[in-house]
């Protein structure tokens, strides 16, 4: 057998295991805070648009709601 096989079956799997264990839970951590930060952006975006509907009345034009729209969310 070679060298590196004797390394990887004489007890360098362990650490290569803990190794790529802990790169899957640092990704798997990124991962989690980008969804959550995806999601605290769309629930402010609903905040939003439920604020300016709700004060907006019907007949305005779209132009104006986008505006207001644009003014709220800076």
């Amino acid at each position: 057998m070679s060298i590196i096989w004797n390394l990887i079956l004489g007890g360098l799997w362990k650490p290569l295991l803990a190794v790529l264990g802990a790169l899957g839970l640092y990704f798997k951590g990124r991962s989690d805070a980008k969804a959550k930060a995806d999601l605290r952006d769309l629930k402010s975006n609903a905040k939003t648009i439920e604020e300016v509907l709700r004060e907006t009345p019907n007949d305005d034009p779209a132009d104006d709601i986008r505006r207001r729209m644009r003014e709220r969310s800076k």
